[in-house]
């Protein structure tokens, strides 16, 4: 079973259903909801998550929502060693090297994200949703 790793926004292009991203995103998440891949989120992530969608929708439901997807969702921890590990890597984008650095560690194959360029340097390849999806099938 293939490990994925789901960035930031490929998270929020779901939760807030941003057009046009999100069909090929919640394919992705319906493969980790279904069992067919495993998924994490980056433990960093979750903070950022649940800050936009509560300007989005609220405390109450932005709760539900990150609760409902850490229902199929493990989260990736990051810690001390990790976040200094970041600052030394050749990713440009510091949150970047951290989600790296998470996937990394829990063994994912791949980071599901929108940004592929931003991983360029990235010892876990980056694929799109949609290119993600078209390959697993």
């Amino acid at each position: 079973m293939r490990h994925v790793l789901f960035d930031t926004n490929v998270l929020l292009d779901i939760f807030l259903r941003r057009a046009p991203h999100w069909h090929a995103s919640a394919a992705v998440f319906d493969l980790a909801a279904t069992g067919r891949v495993k998924g994490y989120v980056a433990g960093h992530a979750v903070t950022t998550i649940a800050y936009i969608l509560e300007q989005e929708i609220g405390d109450k439901k932005t709760r539900a929502v990150i609760t409902e997807a850490l229902s199929v969702l493990e989260v990736a921890a990051i810690d001390d060693s990790g976040i200094r590990a970041a600052l030394q890597s050749p990713i440009a984008h510091f949150e970047d090297a951290v989600t790296e650095i998470s996937a990394r560690r829990a063994g994912v194959s791949v980071v599901i994200t929108r940004n592929t360029t931003d991983f360029a340097k990235s010892r876990v390849p980056a694929l799109p949703p949609d290119a993600f999806v078209a390959g697993f099938a």
